[in-house]
């Protein structure tokens, strides 16, 4: 698996800065607050738990300002959004690792990331005999950890 890039925090608080500026949003410190702690996110996340860790941090914010600018952070491509299974969403950082694939075990939930090239050309291929260009694609597999009684990610 490649290395994820460094995070440029400052040009990404522009892009947000700018996106806000454009579509007429409100440009708050609350807003920033989101922005920042799901910067520092390692894996990937749901609202609730975003939430949950600005408040153990003692980060005045509201669950609805953190659900409302996490929807704003992927409309404007910061953040992706993935429904990995029946719970709720889950987002990441677009700019850490782009262009990668998850698995996840349907067991104990664990997701893991991985680029695979082939993966690439068959996106690059679909798409020139269809007549699209690729932008970017999302794959994920659902399995099961290989011993499931001993897995260290299973919490039951």
């Amino acid at each position: 698996m490649k290395k994820k890039p460094a995070v440029d925090m400052d040009e990404i608080r522009e892009r947000f800065a700018s996106y806000l500026r454009k579509q007429k949003y409100r440009n708050t410190q609350e807003r920033y607050l989101v922005l920042e702690s799901a910067i520092v996110m390692e894996e990937h996340f749901s609202a609730d738990e975003l939430y949950l860790r600005m408040r153990g941090a003692s980060l005045k914010v509201s669950r609805a300002t953190v659900y409302s600018t996490l929807d704003l952070l992927t409309k404007c491509n910061i953040l992706m959004k993935h429904r990995f299974q029946e719970g709720g969403a889950h987002f990441e950082l677009a700019d850490k690792m782009p262009n990668h694939d998850h698995l996840i075990c349907v067991e104990c939930g664990r997701i893991v990331e991985f680029q695979e090239e082939a993966l690439d050309e068959i996106q690059n291929k679909v798409c020139e005999q269809l007549g699209f260009k690729p932008i970017k694609h999302s794959l994920q597999i659902f399995a099961v950890c290989r011993d499931t009684r001993n897995c260290e990610y299973n919490n039951s």
